[in-house]
């Protein structure tokens, strides 16, 4: 008996001690974040579900992301101003940046400086894992609730690793608050799994990740290229957006994919390959790379069939380690490097030609800030 009860005294004693460390979690997102103390709290709370697929919860928070009455990440949309809309994944909805630094945001102020008054704004339309698939189902509802001039497509090329019959439309017969609701999370977890990743050296992280990938890709056939298949499936999914866009009176401008890998390849950077094919484990670490060349080369060609104006920020960006916080996201010094870019080649477009779809504010003149419902009257107002 006295083994047994030191072993159930000792089972006690970690689960008390995960019981209180849970609870001081939870009260830190309480006092920190806003967060609920009781149900799920993790980045699913910022997204609902509707017939097309995932979309930003209007309103929502998460640590340091918030979204706006209308679902965008950023402030709420303002009246008297040329609006550019931006697509794109993560890697433009913003990860690892400072608030307020993704670069929308950094865009939107150095356009403004540039113009000498609050005349741009820069709506980030962007949510992670989004594909080109999902955008161009979304244009009609964005350029209804945005009247964008612009709109600035930064496709995340990963995505058509795996890809789904072009005519797959998610659906769903839940509420839109079931995303999150049925998502338990053990807040504890994710702080232990944040210190461990911290404390752990890169080469045993590496070792873990390469023993995972090969579990995962024990029982699938692992490619050495990206098939040429999906490399046209890109292609026409690109001149689909460029066309839904361009039927709303919307110009693009296109912008080829930065990633942190140059000509030549440390073994930081080999680490980041092993780290980025953990998502993707039927694409070899070299395929990565050739992808990243081939959908870049199409979007070059795209731009050009089109003549649509292209800023090929592939090309501006340093690959350098201080720029990318992994192997495609931006640090804050990325990121305003991506947004000077950006402004450098939307300048011509932009102020080349004077702006009618909107009225321009004067400068001493803030333009008026609207949430999603009362922007929605104005525009039901003006129309009338």
């Amino acid at each position: 008996m006295k083994p047994l009860f030191i072993f159930l005294r000792c089972v006690s004693c970690v689960v008390i001690i995960i019981l209180v460390l849970e609870l001081c979690a939870r009260a830190d997102d309480a006092l920190t974040f806003g967060a609920p103390f009781w149900g799920a709290y993790n980045d699913q709370v910022l997204y609902a579900i509707d017939q097309i697929g995932k979309w930003g919860k209007p309103g929502a928070r998460y640590e340091r992301w918030q979204l706006n009455s209308l679902g965008y990440r950023g402030p709420e949309l303002s009246l008297g101003t040329i609006r550019i809309v931006c697509f794109g994944a993560s890697e433009t909805f913003g990860l690892y940046e400072d608030p307020n630094e993704e670069y929308p945001r950094q865009l939107e102020r150095k356009l403004n400086a540039m113009a000498g008054s609050d005349v741009f704004q820069v709506v980030n339309a962007a949510f992670p894992g989004e594909t080109l698939t999902t955008a161009i189902l979304r244009v009609p509802q964005v350029v209804s609730q945005v009247h964008p001039s612009y709109a600035l497509i930064y496709p995340s090329l990963a995505n058509y690793i795996s890809i789904a019959p072009s005519s797959t439309v998610v659906r769903s017969s839940q509420p839109p608050e079931a995303l999150s609701d049925r998502i338990f999370d053990l807040r504890i977890a994710n702080r232990i799994h944040n210190l461990l990743k911290a404390a752990l050296p890169q080469v045993i992280q590496t070792k873990l990740r390469q023993r995972e990938i090969a579990r995962e890709s024990a029982s699938n056939q692992v490619m050495d290229r990206l098939p040429e298949e999906n490399v046209v499936r890109f292609r026409k999914d690109l001149t689909d957006l460029i066309a839904a866009l361009r039927d709303r009176n919307v110009e693009p401008v296109l912008v080829t994919h930065a990633t942190v890998f140059g000509t030549t390849l440390s073994q930081r950077d080999h680490d980041l390959l092993t780290a980025w094919r953990k998502f993707y484990p039927m694409l070899q670490e070299s395929g990565f790379i050739d992808m990243e060349q081939r959908m870049n080369r199409v979007i070059r060609e795209t731009a050009n069939r089109e003549n649509i104006p292209l800023i090929d920020v592939e090309n501006e960006i340093p690959h350098r380690p201080e720029y990318f916080a992994d192997f495609v996201h931006f640090t804050t010094a990325g990121a305003t490097v991506m947004a000077s870019d950006l402004a450098n080649g939307l300048k011509p477009v932009v102020f080349a030609r004077p702006q009618t779809q909107t009225a321009l504010p004067s400068r001493d003149v803030r333009p008026q800030i609207l949430t999603g419902k009362e922007l929605s009257h104005a525009t039901a107002a003006s129309k009338n």
